[in-house]
């Protein structure tokens, strides 16, 4: 059996062999630690799904692979072992194919070394955006590509390989024009080193913060971003919440914020605007059935990671409270697991907390929208009655959605954020609590 390299998230390409557990002819376990795995973006046990003898360790501890190099054999109980050696070197091309396989476990039967193109499940619809050129015969070593740059490879002859290693080395997912060679070249902005001053600290950035950097960057580079933002009446919330919160964290034994309400209203509101709940897959737009819904969750001020909550349209307010709380525990005490990094269709973030008003974040690929929430505020509001109108308190709360306006325009995405607003002002929330 190998073990592989696993993929710990849409956008992580490789992961390091932090140290091993076993060595060469131990029997192992189903269940048993095998390796410590870092990636750019958690670090992890990783265990075996089936008991053995390690017969070869292939990439020793300190190593850096791309994601699905098989790392290691486990083979029958009593087979030989064999002489640990390093991976083999693979050319560039190899690697940027390897780097954005999907992998579905940790121990497989056959090598998954090799890219393989996203197929939808029954459940998901393709939809192809009209007069955008089609790819280039050659495969693109996995990477996603504009259709600019598409178009220039086929003009140019570009090698794939070159370019694809250069965007992988830069901690790309994307080809655009700029990195196909004979592409018009932008100018280039001269920056002059930046000398520190007498009594400044310099702090490098950790590996977390670093990589978090890198993926903010590519990901606000290559996808056209558009924003909007409406007003929430949470009065009715936050009236359940106050009559349900000292008996809930009881029962549940978490506390009950307004964030699962939100999670809650996206959900049923994303029922009726499947493109929002997508990936951007090169040239067309898979429409997912689940809401597996990415919670942007922060480390501590070290850099972000975004765990995901599988099949959140089914949960209810107690369960999203309790997902919620469960994943932000694990991701800050390094706890995750990969299944716990997979999958996310649409990513929910948070700065209420931290009294915000307002919040632009930044798309989380391959997704095509992502949702902010910020403070809820007690705030004078006309309002109007069987007398006419009047001042009132209320409690209210921004949220803002920015999205990819490849995948739908201003008016999709402004009537979305119409019915969370409809979902939030007009459910009964006291009656889903109990």
């Amino acid at each position: 059996m190998d073990v592989i390299m696993p993929q710990l998230g849409e956008t992580v390409a490789e992961g390091k062999v932090a140290s091993w557990f076993k060595k060469v002819g131990d029997k192992v376990s189903a269940g048993d630690n095998l390796f410590l795995i870092e990636t750019d973006k958690v670090s992890m046990e990783v265990q075996a799904t089936e008991a053995g003898t390690l017969t070869e360790i292939r990439v020793p501890a300190g190593e850096t692979v791309p994601v699905g190099t098989v790392i290691a054999i486990v083979g029958k109980a009593g087979e030989k072992a064999a002489v640990a050696k390093p991976a083999p070197a693979r050319p560039a091309a190899s690697v940027a194919k390897s780097a954005s396989a999907p992998v579905a476990a940790t121990v497989l039967s056959t090598p998954t070394n090799t890219y393989r193109p996203f197929t939808p499940t029954p459940f998901e619809e393709v939809r192809t955006p009209v007069g955008i050129a089609s790819a280039p015969a050659a495969a693109l070593s996995g990477l996603k590509t504009t259709p600019l740059a598409r178009r220039l490879i086929q003009n140019t002859g570009a090698d794939l390989a070159t370019i694809a290693q250069r965007v992988k080395a830069r901690g790309g997912w994307r080809i655009a024009a700029a990195d196909v060679d004979g592409a018009p070249a932008a100018p280039a902005i001269a920056r002059a080193p930046i000398a520190p001053r007498e009594g400044d600290t310099i702090e490098p950035l950790n590996r977390i913060r670093a990589q978090t950097a890198a993926n903010l960057a590519e990901a606000w580079r290559t996808i056209p971003h558009a924003f909007q933002a409406v007003e929430l009446d949470v009065t009715g919330i936050a009236a359940a919440r106050d009559k349900a919160k000292a008996t809930f964290e009881t029962h549940h034994g978490v506390a009950l914020t307004y964030l699962p309400f939100i999670a809650r209203a996206l959900c049923l509101a994303l029922d009726q605007f499947p493109r929002a709940n997508a990936s951007f897959d090169r040239d067309r737009l898979i429409l997912h059935r689940d809401v597996n819904l990415g919670i942007a969750t922060d480390l501590d001020q070290d850099g972000l990671i975004v765990p995901v909550i599988q099949n959140a349209e089914d949960m209810t307010v107690a369960g999203l409270a309790k997902a919620i709380a469960r994943l932000a525990d694990k991701a800050r005490s390094g706890k995750l697991t990969p299944a716990d990094l997979a999958g996310a269709t649409y990513t929910l973030t948070n700065n209420g907390s931290f009294g915000t008003r307002f919040t632009m974040p930044v798309i989380n690929p391959p997704n095509v929208a992502i949702l902010s929430f910020d403070a809820v505020r007690k705030t004078p509001v006309v309002v109007e009655g069987p007398k006419g109108e009047s001042v009132a308190i209320r409690r209210v709360a921004m949220i803002g959605q920015s999205f990819d306006h490849r995948a739908f325009d201003g008016s999709y995405a402004g009537s979305l954020l119409r019915r969370i607003k409809e979902v939030v002002e007009t459910r009964d929330w006291a009656a889903e609590l109990g």
